[in-house]
């Protein structure tokens, strides 16, 4: 745990220990602040949690642990990255924003202009070209060597962009090479800069010769932009030096230049990498520019899809839900794309790495939104569920939005074997008592989890299989797409969770309208469960995103039980959890005890499923929590069964027990026994220092990149 984690943790510890046990464990957590620990989660033995007994909480914080440094990210295994200008590198308050942003969060990596979309070069190149043509007359930083070595110095992967066929200098200073119109002058895009022919292997020579002094350099990879023909502009103008209008002509010309630089860069310990118009994912052939991804992608390591959902002016092809304002739903935007950039290439290239450009501008064609880093976040949610090998931002204006990313990346050491809190909370008041919660207290438990490095997650993402990927990836066979699947994302969905980050689930049974109260003008309560999520996701929109299962009674007797005590609002309610990233899931028809319940009462209360999917269109529900916590005497029942002509089938069933869970990655777990801990301050904070006290125990992401293969997944 970081020094900054810790302090932020301590008053809660402070607070709860001091009303619990009094002076003696103030006095030994004051001790421990002072000395010092981390949880570095190191292996050790420790009891099974049916053996397990709280230990007594002056016993629980050790003050031996010491501070461990993270771990290098000299070979990232999920690029997380920036772009910076040519012109910000040469201002230093940009530069240091960028620098600064990557410290302080989980980025890992730096885009950076080496030849821009002017031509103009960001340091002074010694290929003899580059001075010929002029684009060695501005460079905006000069001490390259000692900026690499800074780089190196702070464990950054460097990618090294380089604008290929958009070049003003070039075009001007070797017209020959150019673009022309039919009289034969230059002719100019809708930005008024010239286009270099891709035909031209005096062209190809000087980009490559750029490239490989960039790897020469130290640059980790290289990355080729506008490596296609124009595509704005009075295009019925041009005049080429051949013809065009067959396709293999034009993707011969970008293949011949991509196959010319492999073999040149071969040398180097440097990547490859394209970017490539968003849309090239979802059209076969080279959407008429030159950009085939299936031949591409057997000269390449990376290809890049600039996946803004601003550039997508005809929508989503076949998905007509997403297009009349496709900046209105951002992970649909990327996680289709990648998808079907993902049936393109990889018969070609099974190695090769889907890595999107994502947007952190404001949209310039649609309702000029400026994205919320929700909105940012859930494209790299998109990223992840797809399989995708990491994203990177884009802002030309190189401001970025530091909420969108979280902190403290690597925080923990790797631990994917370990326990998994699985917390219960019910309903919610002013005071505490029994079976409720206050919301300050509620908060609270959520500073604490937040502050000891928990990341919040769905039940289902527990499940082993990411059911709608697996649904996705049998619909793209059925539309005609060639088969690719990631084991990863089949059996497990706990990739997406941050490096270094710690589960934690949030389960609400019996759907009280203190759960999730609208208030008289349609504003949601503050002080319902809803309205503290949504306030803390607000101030940690990276660190706590909106996950969270409701388990929901759709006949309770008691209208406070209701589907959260207003009807009226009901099914409205549930959709927003659905749109918001949470699970909705059962908790029988009416939450009753099922311990006494008949055999036909048991299957009428289960048959609950298909009532809520009713209600929420297109949503399917798969976790099931027992009112009670307590198993039925019909146990063969709970799974899957039949009630009059309504089917149901549950692939979690969540219990009580007051332990935590196993992984999802061990042996012992058991998807129909999901163990669950009443959620107090007292408990909460028993556990979260249990574990600090025994490192090894909690599950810890490795942040890992899924592999997608070609065909379909093995039986």
């Amino acid at each position: 745990m970081t020094s900054r984690l810790f302090t932020l943790l301590i008053p809660f510890l402070l607070l709860s220990l001091i009303q619990l046990t009094g002076p003696q464990s103030t006095q030994a957590l004051t001790q421990q602040q002072q000395q010092g620990f981390d949880p570095s989660f190191q292996t050790q033995a420790t009891l099974e949690p049916s053996k397990r007994r709280l230990p007594q909480l002056s016993n629980m914080i050790s003050p031996t642990h010491k501070l461990s440094p993270t771990t290098s990210i000299d070979q990232p295994t999920y690029i997380k990255g920036l772009y910076i200008t040519y012109h910000a590198m040469g201002h230093e308050g940009l530069r240091s924003h960028a620098l600064d942003l990557i410290d302080q969060t989980e980025l890992n990596t730096i885009v950076i202009d080496i030849k821009g979309d002017l031509g103009l070069l960001t340091y002074k190149s010694e290929v003899i070209t580059a001075t010929d043509i002029g684009a060695n007359n501005a460079p905006t930083l000069t001490d390259w060597q000692s900026f690499m070595q800074d780089m190196e110095d702070r464990n950054i992967y460097t990618i090294a962009r380089i604008v290929v066929f958009k070049d003003d200098y070039m075009g001007r200073a070797h017209p020959e090479w150019a673009v022309k119109t039919a009289t034969g002058d230059l002719w100019f895009d809708g930005e008024n800069l010239p286009w270099l022919e891709a035909f031209y292997e005096e062209v190809w020579d000087y980009n490559i010769a750029l490239a490989v002094e960039a790897a020469q350099r130290g640059f980790d990879e290289i990355q080729f932009d506008y490596i296609r023909f124009p595509t704005d502009g009075s295009l019925s103008n041009i005049v080429y030096s051949r013809p065009v209008d067959e396709p293999e002509i034009r993707t011969a010309a970008i293949n011949g230049f991509l196959a010319k630089a492999q073999r040149a860069l071969s040398p180097y310990d440097v990547k490859l990498a394209v970017d490539v118009f968003g849309y090239t994912t979802w059209h076969l052939g080279d959407f008429g520019i030159g950009q085939d991804l299936a031949d591409m992608a057997a000269y390449v390591d990376i290809i890049s899809p600039m996946t803004y959902p601003s550039t997508y002016s005809h929508g989503l092809p076949g998905l007509p839900e997403y297009s009349d304002n496709p900046v209105a739903h951002p992970y649909a935007v990327v996680y289709e794309s990648v998808m079907r950039g993902m049936a393109r290439v990889k018969a070609s290239n099974p190695d090769l790495i889907i890595r999107p450009w994502i947007q952190d501008f404001p949209d310039y064609a649609y309702d000029r939104r400026t994205y919320s880093p929700t909105e940012i976040r859930e494209q790299m949610f998109g990223v992840y569920d797809s399989g995708g090998g990491g994203w990177m931002l884009w802002d030309p204006r190189v401001r970025y939005t530091p909420a969108a990313l979280t902190t403290d990346d690597g925080l923990y050491s790797a631990n994917e074997q370990g326990e998994i809190l699985v917390l219960r909370y019910q309903n919610f008041g002013d005071l505490e008592q029994a079976l409720q919660r206050s919301a300050e207290s509620f908060r609270q438990d959520l500073e604490t989890l937040w502050a000891a490095g928990c990341y919040p997650i769905n039940l289902s993402d527990l499940v082993a299989g990411n059911l709608k990927y697996q649904q996705d990836l049998e619909q793209l066979r059925l539309d005609g797409w060639l088969p690719f699947h990631s084991e990863e994302l089949l059996q497990n969905r706990l990739n997406y969770i941050p490096a270094g980050k710690c589960p934690v689930v949030l389960t609400f049974d019996g759907s009280h309208l203190s759960q999730y109260q609208l208030l008289a003008d349609g504003s949601l309560d503050p002080n319902s469960a809803m309205g503290v999520l949504q306030s803390f996701h607000a101030e940690h929109p990276a660190d706590w995103p909106l996950r969270a299962t409701f388990f929901v009674t759709p006949e309770a007797d008691d209208p406070n039980y209701l589907l959260f005590g207003q009807p009226e609002f009901a099914a409205q309610k549930l959709q927003n959890l659905v749109d918001w990233g949470m699970e909705v899931g059962s908790y029988t028809l009416t939450g009753v005890d099922l311990s006494a319940s008949s055999y036909e009462e048991v299957r009428r209360q289960l048959s609950s499923e298909t009532t809520i999917e009713g209600m929420i269109p297109g949503y399917e529900v798969v976790s099931l929590a027992l009112p009670g916590g307590q198993q039925s005497q019909f146990k063969s029942l709970l799974r899957r069964g039949i009630y009059g002509n309504l089917l149901y089938d549950y692939s979690l069933i969540a219990l009580t027990g007051n332990q935590p869970n196993p992984s999802p990655r061990s042996p012992d777990f058991n998807p129909y026994h999901i163990q669950r801990i009443d959620a107090t301050s007292e408990t909460v904070i028993q556990w979260l220092a249990f574990y600090q006290n025994n490192p090894g125990t909690y599950y810890v992401s490795a942040g890992i990149v899924p592999d997608t293969k070609p065909g379909e997944q093995s039986n």
